[in-house]
């Protein structure tokens, strides 16, 4: 008798023996059908298993058969090359182990000794030894750029040891870059390079070290000891970045080019005018000059004790100044009768003109007691630099012989001061090329007058005496420049609006990832370009592509205005071949194939 649930609940009566035995039943039936649907899943799993390592061996064969027409496989072992050098120049040492297992072409190539020609030294790795040894060795004959870090905490032996077996391969030196937070243990570097440098032509110098201590003494003066222009004679380029500047001569006096950074300025040996003049007086043969300087001192700039002072840099040619306000004080002191371009870029971000930068600069171009007036120049910068409009007319006129490009940036140059380049008997005939980038108060139509009125003039100002053509005019986010403008400044000159692709400050600065300065796209074949040159061009795109985030091509306005579409590298294709951009991407044809190369993909 079966009953209702209230009926149990009522009278709570035990189930029956006939209720027992029908609930059993049920359970073993269906624990039957749940064996059978956990044998048919285990079946149906084995299945997919086995359609898994099918498709395996599938995905297995399709990557076999692309390898075999992948284009790392169609490209020369030169070009494969050429991009191990780009990603180990980089910064990634180890590229040449890690991509060497990529496959057998990567391998092949690998076996060039150039592909070895960086030897990173890091003295704090355990393996340093081995790993520097096996790079030489497979490095053989060829040209190399050591580097060697070093932290205090690294034991003398140990430098040494190691310096020990890279000097046996100084004659293959390219380049010497070393990295330390300790004085001590660079002069203990370079201690060792006792042997002849035939081929060095750069050495990259990092530290840290400021003790007080030390006051009196020279920071690595052992630098223009040992590299002297018999024990190195091909030296060029010294790049020297440390916390003070060095109290006395550190450089050796052949070098043509130097970088100069100065991290801080101490209470114990402030940032002075006179300690830049001792560094730099000996260093006649100076043709590049560049100055980075701190934006905070614990001790102000000291100005020259003797405002007279000068010193003459005879042949040099490129001068950059990088700092706040207090370094163009300098500029009065150096007398640089060959300079042909001057680069001067701000620290400080004031909104307004600095009055102390027109009196330093006029005083520079009209050198007191200086034989051959002002310097030739053809490239004047001025980066988040400003002038007065007097200031500005007066550099022009200084200028007005020789000033073939203008650089401005973050200027409040006006319409006024524009025009006094205006057409024939205005200043600087020879200007060609004008960079103006962040002017808020530039307008338009001021350059549209300035190239009009130039149009007509003969394109060789010297042979003629009338004001050179206008070539080019850069405008970068100039609040007053419209469409229309732009429109009409293309249709008598070129006309950009980014950056340029190869020495543009902004994009050193990393400014190129701002919205604003990305360059520009077309998505169509008819701006493709025909090439001609050298395939090795192909490697730099690959290169370029894999780091980028946006391809770095520039690409002029359209409609026929000056529109083409130019590849930022030194090298370009084989006739036969030609690329453009398509969506965002590089579209390479070689012959009767065409290859995509996606942004952010290393082909391989």
């Amino acid at each position: 008798m079966h009953l209702s649930p209230a009926e149990r609940h009522l009278f709570r009566v035990e189930p029956t023996l006939e209720v027992i035995q029908a609930a059993e039943a049920t359970i073993r039936t269906h624990e039957g059908y749940i064996e059978a649907l956990e044998d048919r899943i285990g079946g149906l799993l084995a299945q997919v298993r086995d359609l898994r390592y099918d498709q395996a061996k599938h995905r297995a064969a399709i990557e076999r058969s692309r390898g075999l027409i992948t284009l790392a496989r169609r490209l020369p072992d030169e070009l494969l090359i050429k991009i191990f050098g780009h990603l180990v120049a980089d910064g990634w040492t180890r590229a040449p182990v890690v991509i060497s297992h990529v496959c057998s072409s990567w391998r092949r190539a690998a076996h060039a000794p150039t592909v070895w020609s960086h030897v990173y030294v890091n003295c704090d790795d355990a393996n340093v030894y081995e790993r520097t040894k096996f790079w030489l060795r497979m490095a053989e004959g060829a040209d190399v750029h050591v580097t060697v870090t070093a932290s205090w905490r690294i034991p003398h032996w140990q430098i040494k040891q190691l310096m020990g077996m890279l000097v046996e391969r100084s004659a293959q030196w390219r380049s010497l870059k070393v990295e330390t937070d300790s004085l001590r243990h660079a002069e203990l570097i370079f201690q060792e390079c006792t042997l002849p440098l035939p081929q060095l032509r750069t050495i990259v110098v990092k530290t840290n070290a400021a003790d007080s201590a030390d006051a009196g003494v020279s920071d690595l003066q052992i630098l223009a000891e040992q590299f002297t222009s018999e024990h190195a004679p091909r030296l060029a380029r010294v790049e020297y970045a440390s916390a003070v500047v060095p109290a006395a001569p550190t450089f050796p006096t052949h070098i043509a080019s130097l970088a100069l950074e100065i991290h801080e300025s101490p209470v114990h040996r402030p940032l002075s005018a006179a300690s830049l003049m001792d560094a730099l007086e000996p260093l006649t043969s100076l043709h590049t000059l560049s100055l980075t300087m701190p934006l905070l001192y614990d001790h102000t700039f000291v100005p020259s004790p003797v405002p007279e002072r000068t010193i003459t840099l005879p042949v040099l040619s490129t001068l950059v100044c990088y700092g706040p306000t207090d370094l163009n004080e300098l500029l009065p002191h150096l007398h640089t009768p060959a300079l042909r371009a001057l680069h001067l870029r701000s620290l400080e971000d004031l909104g307004y003109r600095q009055q102390p930068i027109a009196p330093s600069l006029l005083s520079f171009l009209a050198l007191p007691g200086s034989e051959d007036g002002a310097p030739p120049l053809e490239v004047l910068e001025l980066h988040d630099i400003d002038l007065a409009p007097d200031a500005f007319a007066a550099v022009f006129g200084a200028l007005s012989g020789s000033l073939r490009e203008l650089r401005l940036h973050e200027s409040s140059i006006s319409d006024a001061t524009v025009r006094l380049l205006q057409g024939p008997g205005g200043l600087c005939p020879r200007l060609a090329r004008l960079d103006l980038r962040w002017c808020g108060m530039l307008q338009g139509r001021a350059l549209v007058d300035l190239v009009r009125s130039r149009a007509s003039a003969d394109a060789d100002a010297e042979g003629s005496g009338s004001p050179a053509r206008i070539e080019e005019v850069s405008v970068v986010n100039c609040a007053f420049v419209r469409e229309e403008d732009v429109l009409d400044l293309a249709r008598m000159t070129v006309c950009r609006i980014v950056m340029r692709d190869g020495d543009d400050y902004c994009r050193v600065r990393g400014l190129q990832s701002h919205a604003l300065y990305w360059p520009l796209h077309i998505s169509k074949p008819a701006g493709r370009c025909q090439a001609n040159g050298n395939i090795t061009v192909v490697a730099s795109i690959l290169y370029t592509l894999s780091r980028a985030a946006r391809p770095s091509k520039r690409v002029r306005t359209d409609d026929g205005l000056n529109a083409k579409l130019e590849p930022s590298l030194d090298d370009d294709l084989t006739s036969d071949e030609e690329f453009w951009l398509e969506d965002g991407n590089v579209v390479l044809v070689a012959g009767n194939r065409a290859f995509k190369i996606y942004r952010g993909l290393l082909a391989i």
